[in-house]
């Protein structure tokens, strides 16, 4: 085994023969003594980062790949045995140099990052302090414009009512303040309250005097029965002497107890029922009380609660609906009347009385098996419709009740099944239109009742009529034997007044009654004449006669005129007031002209 061994002390030897001692050029001389002299580290050190910042770090990693590149080459010719220059040497010297630049080059940057990153966390800190400052004067903003007086949900009088009522000093030193302005009228409200807390403790002070005269009187009359009692059954025997019915004066016991707890127009409306069962003996009537008012009542510390109750809880809309639904409270104990009437039907009459308007109202029932129950004529809705005249019982018969329905924008009709109409001879009954002679109350509930009966026993008639016009029986009409019906049928109130005429729509516009059935004839002769005709019958039908329009042919105007000549005659109530079968007679009148001559 041969081992090769490299000459090299032998060939350095002889290269340093080869190439002599290199000489520095005038120039190169001439840039050393110029160089300053570097006579402490510091300036050394200063005068590398001096180089480092200009050269680069671009230009430093260039001549480094420079470098690297050409060592590379000389290691490798150097193991190839290939002789190596004195450039090498300067290349190791710059690669070192470059390597020490670089890392000054690192640090300087370091340094100046360093610094940079400080100059970011004093600017950052300061950020953060800003806006820590701005959420806070954010938070101030806010609890301002939070901020609550109290006054949001006080309802102020109206600013002209502020300057006609308040004192003249209050409206002239705000006239041009908006702020003081409002201050002098909170001040004002607070002042209006003020006196009416003080009328308030006024009133209730009376109030309690009242109450304590009124027990005292509870207990006197308390002290009277025994001895009416006792005067009763003395009268007794000369009530038997006279003939007067003694017993049928008393009522039930049941129904006496309920009527002491009647509120006044209830009580009256009782009496009067009561009196006139007595004088007229009409044995096919009778009342009775319903209900009872032994309601629970809220004690005076929930009373209290209820008044302390936030206001601010409560929107506009609920008190405007609370306001309506205490406006319509009904009494819990209310008065019917019985009344049987002819085609075995019997009327209930149900008399309630609502508290907070001070009036009582009427709604109606109706008891019967035959097949009246069925007919449009004997609905509820307009059974007792305009019963006397100017009587629809859609307004309120007292002033501060109707204004008080006006403001909150109601109406009786929508609320008529739960409580009724306020209809005037209601009103009579019970003596709520004031002082009322009692006699003359009486023979007004026996109106009433006549009256009920009169047109329940009218609508009867009625019916039957309408019944034979729609089966086209013609035979009570007294007509040629060529004039038939071929149609008669009832008509929705939209449908009907699209097609009746003119003339016809004025009649029921002048017209007071508000509730009408509406019927359509189409009637035909032996000669192919056809008539349309439409039919308007009132609620209070025969009080007031039935009104025709008919329908003429628009391309003949002397059929138009002579169709509203027709109209005339059969619309002049004259000729059939107060006669439930004058719609025969003006049917027969329409059908006689059925070609329009």
């Amino acid at each position: 085994m041969s081992v090769n061994v490299r000459p090299v002390k032998r060939f350095v030897e002889e290269q340093k023969k080869k190439n002599p001692e290199i000489k520095l050029s005038e120039k190169a001389t001439q840039l050393l003594t110029d160089m300053p002299k570097m006579d402490s580290p510091e300036k050394l050190f200063n005068l590398e980062d001096k180089i480092a910042t200009e050269m680069g770090s671009d230009r430093i990693f260039e001549e480094f790949l420079q470098d690297y590149a050409f060592l590379r080459n000389a290691v490798e010719e150097y193991l190839d045995g290939k002789p190596t220059s004195s450039d090498t040497i300067s290349k190791i010297a710059r690669l070192r140099r470059n390597t020490r630049l670089t890392h000054y080059g690192t640090a300087l940057m370091r340094k100046e990052v360093a610094e940079r990153m400080e100059n970011v966390d004093a600017k950052l800190l300061q950020l953060q302090n800003v806006t820590s400052e701005v959420q806070h004067i954010q938070k101030e903003i806010d609890r301002c414009l939070d901020f609550s007086a109290g006054d949001e949900e006080l309802e102020l009088v109206p600013f002209e009512q502020f300057h006609t009522e308040a004192s003249e000093i209050l409206a002239n030193e705000t006239a041009d303040n908006e702020h003081e302005q409002y201050l002098a009228r909170l001040k004002f409200e607070n002042e209006q309250r003020r006196e009416l807390l003080s009328t308030l403790n006024e009133l209730e002070g009376r109030r309690n005097v009242l109450q304590s005269d009124i027990r005292g009187k509870e207990v006197r009359l308390q002290g009277l029965k025994p001895k009416l009692e006792d005067l009763t059954k003395v009268a007794e025997p000369v009530f038997e002497m006279v003939g007067a019915k003694f017993k049928d004066l008393s009522i039930e016991g049941e129904q006496r107890k309920l009527s002491l707890q009647l509120p006044a127009p209830l009580a009256v409306a009782h009496i009067h029922a009561a009196a006139y069962k007595e004088i007229h003996d009409d044995k096919l009537f009778e009342f009775r009380i319903l209900g009872t008012n032994d309601t629970e009542k809220q004690s005076k510390d929930e009373t209290e609660a209820m008044k302390r109750k936030r206001k601010e809880d409560e929107t506009t809309q609920e008190k405007i609906n609370k306001m309506a639904s205490e406006l319509l409270e009904v009494h819990p104990m209310s008065l019917e009347f019985e009344i049987e009437c002819s085609e075995n039907i019997k009327i209930s009459m149900q008399i309630q009385y609502l508290t907070e308007l001070k009036v009582t109202t009427a709604k109606w029932h109706i008891n019967t098996d035959s097949k009246l129950k069925k007919s449009p004529f004997f609905s509820i809705d307009s059974l007792m419709s305009d019963l006397f005249e100017n009587d629809t019982g859609d307004k309120c018969p007292n002033d501060v009740g109707e204004m008080k329905i006006e403001h909150l924008k109601m109406n009786f009709n929508s609320s008529a099944k739960q409580i009724g109409k306020p209809f005037k001879f209601i009103q009579e009954i019970s003596g709520s239109e004031g002082e009322t002679d009692r006699i003359g109350a009486t023979e007004h509930l026996r109106k009433v009742i006549t009256t009920i009966r009169t047109r329940i026993s009218n609508r009867a008639v009625l019916d039957g009529i309408i019944r034979d016009l729609e089966s086209k029986k013609t035979d009570d009409l007294n007509l040629e034997p060529e004039v038939k019906i071929n149609s008669f049928k009832i008509c929705d109130d939209e449908s009907f007044i699209a097609s009746i005429p003119t003339s016809l729509t004025k009649k029921i516009s002048n017209s007071a009654a508000t509730d009408r059935f509406s019927y359509k004839i189409e009637a035909s002769d032996g000669n192919g004449r056809k008539l349309t005709a439409y039919i308007s019958i009132p609620a209070d039908y025969p009080r007031h006669t039935a009104l025709f329009g008919i329908a003429a042919p628009e391309d003949s105007e002397s059929s138009t005129e002579v169709a509203r000549q027709i109209e005339d005659r059969l619309n002049t109530e004259a000729h059939y007031v107060d006669d439930v079968k004058s719609i025969k007679e003006q049917l027969s009148l329409l059908l006689k002209h059925i070609d329009l001559s």
